[in-house]
C-alpha cells in the first residue's frame, strides 16, 4: 500500500549516529556530549544559550509533543532511524491515510502542522450536534469555513454527523493557494472560494452555499498568540484577523459559530484577548464561551492543547465535550492515551525520495 505524502531520505554522517543514539523519549540533551549540536550546548561560566537545536524521539506507548510545521527535523521515528515523514506527521493529526497535501514539502508541512486534530475537532463538533437536538433541529446543517487551511475542523465536522444530524461544509476560504489545491483535490463538495478575508465579501459566501450558514468555524492566524512565537498579539496584522471573523459572523448570523486559537492567546500580555473576544461577540447579539482542550484527551495521540471559543444564541443548549481518554488508569475506566509510536508503526514502510 503506497500512502501520499509518504517518503523520507537516507540519513548519513553525525545526524544518523545521533538518531542512532536516541533512546524512546531521547532528547538532544541525552546525547554523548560529542554528538550534542553546537547550538545546544550552554557555554561560558553561566552556561548561557541552546538549547536551539531539538531533538526528540517518539514513544511507542505516549503521544507526542504538538506537531508544527517545524517538527520534521525534530521528532524521529519511534524504531528507524529517521525523521518523521509528513504522512506520519498527519498520523499524529488525526488525518485519514487517504487524504493527500499538496504543494511544496515545505507548504505540505506547514498544512499539517497548522491544522486542529480531526479527532478532537470531531468530539467538538458531536456537542455542536447535540447543540441542535436540543433545539428540535435536524436534517443537513450547513458550514461556512473560514481560514480553513488543510481542513482539520472540517473534517471533523464530518466525522461527527450522526442519525439526527448531518454536517456539511458549502463554502471554504482560505488565502493560501496550497491550501487551495488541497482542499479541492480532497474534498470538492466543500466549494473552496480563495480569498482575503478582510476583501471577502459576506453575499458572495451566500451566493456560493445558496443560502446563510447554519454554522460558522474558523481558525484565525495563531502565530501572533504563540508561546512558542514572541506574542505580537494585536500589533501583528494577523493578531486582528479574528475582527473580521466576527464581523462575517455578524452579517451572516449563523445559529452557533466555532473559532478556534491556541492556548497561548489567554496569556498575552499587551491586550486582554479573551475580555476582547467576549465583548465582540456579545456585541452582535451571541453568548459566548471558552475552553481549552487537550487533543490527547480525545484520543489523538498528540498532547496538543487548543483554545476553542463557541458562541451561539442559546449558549445554555451547549456543552464542551467530556475526555474519552486518560493519562492514566481512571475510576471512570477510560482508555489510556493513544501512543505515538503505536498509531505510526500502523503504517507501511516510508517509500525512499
Amino acid at each position: 500500500m503506497t500512502l501520499p505524502n509518504h517518503e523520507t531520505r537516507e540519513y548519513k554522517g553525525i545526524v544518523l549516529e545521533r538518531m542512532q543514539h536516541l533512546p524512546p523519549g531521547g532528547k538532544m540533551g541525552d546525547l554523548p556530549e560529542w554528538l550534542q549540536h553546537e547550538s545546544f550546548i550552554r557555554k561560558g561560566e553561566k552556561k548561557t544559550g541552546g538549547p536551539n537545536m531539538r531533538l526528540l524521539r517518539l514513544e511507542k506507548d505516549k503521544p507526542s509533543l504538538t506537531v508544527t510545521a517545524y517538527i520534521f527535523n525534530k521528532f524521529v521515528h519511534p524504531v528507524e532511524d529517521r525523521y518523521i515523514t509528513p504522512r506520519e506527521a498527519a498520523v499524529l493529526q488525526d488525518f485519514p491515510l487517504d487524504y493527500e497535501f499538496k504543494g511544496t514539502l515545505g507548504q505540505v508541512q506547514k498544512q499539517i502542522g497548522n491544522a486542529v486534530p480531526v479527532g478532537l475537532a470531531k468530539e467538538l463538533a458531536k456537542e455542536v450536534a447535540k447543540y441542535f437536538e436540543r433545539l428540535n433541529r435536524s436534517g443537513t446543517l450547513k458550514i461556512a469555513s473560514y481560514f480553513t487551511g488543510a481542513g482539520g475542523l472540517d473534517l471533523g465536522f464530518e466525522l461527527a454527523s450522526d442519525a439526527l444530524v448531518k454536517f456539511e461544509t458549502c463554502f471554504s476560504t482560505d488565502i493560501e493557494k496550497w491550501a487551495e489545491s488541497t482542499v479541492k483535490h480532497n474534498r470538492p463538495e466543500w466549494n473552496f472560494y480563495r480569498e482575503d478575508i478582510t476583501k471577502l465579501e459576506p453575499k458572495i459566501v451566500k451566493e456560493v452555499m445558496g443560502c446563510t450558514p447554519d454554522i460558522i468555524i474558523g481558525g484565525p492566524p495563531c502565530q501572533p498568540f504563540s508561546v512558542a512565537g514572541k506574542q505580537k498579539a494585536t500589533n501583528d496584522p494577523l493578531g486582528i484577523l479574528y475582527r473580521d471573523y466576527i464581523k462575517q459572523v455578524d452579517s451572516l448570523k449563523p445559529e452557533i459559530v466555532v473559532m478556534e486559537n491556541v492556548y497561548g492567546l489567554a496569556q498575552v500580555k499587551s491586550a486582554n484577548m479573551i475580555e476582547e473576544i467576549y465583548k465582540s461577540f456579545e456585541d452582535i447579539g451571541y453568548e459566548v464561551t471558552h475552553r481549552e482542550l487537550m487533543a490527547a484527551d480525545y484520543g489523538v495521540p498528540q498532547k496538543r492543547r487548543r483554545l476553542f471559543f463557541v458562541a451561539a444564541k442559546n449558549l445554555h443548549y451547549f456543552q464542551y465535550p467530556q475526555p474519552t481518554h486518560c493519562a492514566t488508569e481512571n475510576l471512570l475506566d477510560l482508555p489510556l492515551y493513544k501512543g505515538a509510536g503505536e498509531e505510526i508503526m500502523k503504517l507501511p514502510k516510508a517509500s525512499l525520495r
